[in-house]
């Protein structure tokens, strides 16, 4: 522990500090006061960072999980019944009436046009964000208003509201990005995706939410994020470093009163925190495309096959559905397509062919 370094940051990825924080484990609440003793200069910041740690995360654990779910039920229902005005259709001459209107607005309309605003980027509407894109075949790297740094995955785009940066800052992810996030404790750094909403301090961390992939991961590489599952009843957990959580889009099994209590428990335990992959060479491999690196591990072909076409800017068509199911495992750094296809030819047997044109389409077959 550097006492020089030791910053509200470092302390919040630290798992004993944690421990400390929520009293669970004698030894942790030992070194730390013990550590207080010794630095009394740095008892300021540790109770500081302490303080930090309880209003971000323990309010969970006084938060009635039932009542709210059952709040966001009856909200959904009274949204799904109530019509969606078009505000911008107003006409300037009937500006007088708005104010009598007004007055006539019930506290439940009040609360339905507030879910509207929420559920907004899910639901469609008029989109006034901002929107940063990179298309299949290349990599962008973006700096938001705020000094963060958002790095794009092949066919991936993030939206940002205008707003972006006064009170919060809300990020809308439609496949893979890198976020190096810039501190700021008083403006919550919030990624949304369909399935989960992932909070951040300054924090470095990798969200992979394609619309058309089964899983939504989060991989941490520093700093400290609060997952939230969307499909498991809200429920929040938190990542440390070097650590990622999975979600099975669509999956609401774990929600479900009529699974027995061994398949729920199972569910649960896929959707735990797991270890990052680290390869003998010492790259990561949820970040691997970050480094311009092309990686898979024991992957299915018709997986493999995505992740060329986001890469390459290719169509793959299988001419034959029983490659779909080889195997393959290899990492490629600055090759071509050609080159990866035959280094695969190399260890299962297929047939590949290449017709030109405005998208540049591989032929698989036997």
């Amino acid at each position: 522990m550097n006492d020089d370094k030791m910053t509200i940051e470092e302390l919040l990825s630290d798992e004993s500090f944690i421990n400390y924080c929520k009293r669970i484990s004698p030894d942790d609440i030992a070194v730390w006061e013990n550590y207080i003793k010794k630095n009394p200069d740095r008892a300021l910041l540790i109770e500081d960072a302490k303080e930090q740690y309880v209003q971000l995360f323990n309010a969970l654990a006084l938060a009635d999980l039932d009542e709210q779910t059952a709040r966001l039920e009856n909200s959904l229902e009274q949204k799904e019944s109530t019509p969606v005005v078009q505000m911008e259709k107003f006409e300037k001459e009937k500006r007088g009436k708005v104010l009598p209107l007004l007055l006539k607005i019930t506290a439940a309309a009040i609360i339905v046009a507030g879910l509207f605003v929420t559920i907004n980027y899910f639901v469609g509407g008029r989109d006034n964000r901002k929107t940063y894109a990179a298309v299949y075949g290349e990599r962008k790297n973006i700096q938001l208003p705020d000094g963060s740094v958002v790095t794009l995955n092949a066919g991936s785009n993030i939206k940002i509201n205008e707003n972006y940066g006064t009170t919060t800052r809300d990020v809308y992810l439609e496949g893979e990005a890198f976020f190096e996030v810039k501190h700021d404790i008083t403006r919550p750094f919030i990624v949304h995706t369909p399935a989960m909403d992932v909070k951040a301090l300054g924090t470095a961390f990798n969200v992979k939410a394609y619309l058309n992939e089964k899983n939504t991961e989060t991989s941490l590489i520093s700093g400290l994020v609060e997952v939230t599952l969307k499909e498991n009843n809200n429920l929040k957990m938190l990542l440390y470093p070097n650590q990622k959580i999975e979600w099975q889009n669509g999956n609401t099994n774990a929600v479900n009163s009529n699974l027995t209590k061994a398949n729920k428990d199972t569910h649960l335990t896929d959707s735990l925190p797991k270890k990052l992959v680290v390869t003998s060479t010492g790259d990561i491999k949820e970040i691997a495309w970050k480094e311009n690196k092309l990686m898979f591990d024991d992957e299915e072909f018709h997986n493999i096959a995505i992740l060329l076409e986001r890469w390459y800017g290719a169509k793959i068509n299988f001419k034959d559905t029983a490659i779909c199911h080889y195997r393959f495992t290899g990492t490629y750094e600055k090759e071509d397509l050609n080159t990866v296809l035959d280094y695969l030819k190399e260890s299962k047997h297929f047939n590949y062919t290449i017709e030109h044109g405005e998208t540049l389409t591989i032929n698989l077959s036997k």
